[in-house]
């Protein structure tokens, strides 16, 4: 995380796979989490509301059952606990972040410490036999959605019951 304001380094950490795709969940408030997607069909959300000095930003790490590259993920502009996962497989996997109970703790030096919330799986569905390289929510309609894929054909889409998340 670079501070251009200050032109220098405020925070890094190796994930120890490739980069694909970085998102905070919402740009309009003060940051909050974001998600790191991987090779490796792993992803990261990071807690960004509390910065430790020596341990960082405290994390949830998770990997999806398919195996595959995850090119990107897209929280809900209506809920930004709810996000989508594009996977190199052609399937799109729906997630959903819980907050722990208590967001910060003290460490024994007295320094606030985040903690990780955690994440669960709501849903799974293969659209392609490529990978999905683009993924957009409607802002307008919640469950709406726009992706593509590496077969050349964009689908339109929608996610029923979001309500009850």
């Amino acid at each position: 995380m670079f501070d251009l304001r200050m032109n220098k380094l405020r925070w890094e950490m190796n994930v120890k796979n490739g980069v694909c795709g970085v998102q905070f969940d919402r740009r309009d408030i003060p940051m909050n989490k974001f998600v790191v997607t991987c090779l490796e069909s792993q992803f990261h959300v990071f807690d960004a509301r509390t910065q430790h000095p020596h341990k960082g930003f405290a994390s949830v790490s998770q990997s999806i059952s398919t195996g595959s590259t995850l090119w990107g993920a897209h929280h809900m502009p209506q809920n930004r606990d709810a996000l989508m996962l594009a996977a190199g497989d052609g399937s799109l996997s729906l997630w959903k972040y819980q907050y722990p109970d208590q967001r910060k703790v003290k460490d024994q030096d007295g320094k606030e410490l985040g903690v990780a919330g955690s994440v669960q799986q709501l849903a799974q569905r293969s659209l392609s036999s490529q990978p999905v390289n683009s993924f957009d929510w409607s802002p307008d309609k919640q469950g709406l959605f726009v992706c593509s894929a590496l077969d050349q054909c964009l689908r339109v889409g929608f996610v029923t019951k979001l309500n009850k998340l």
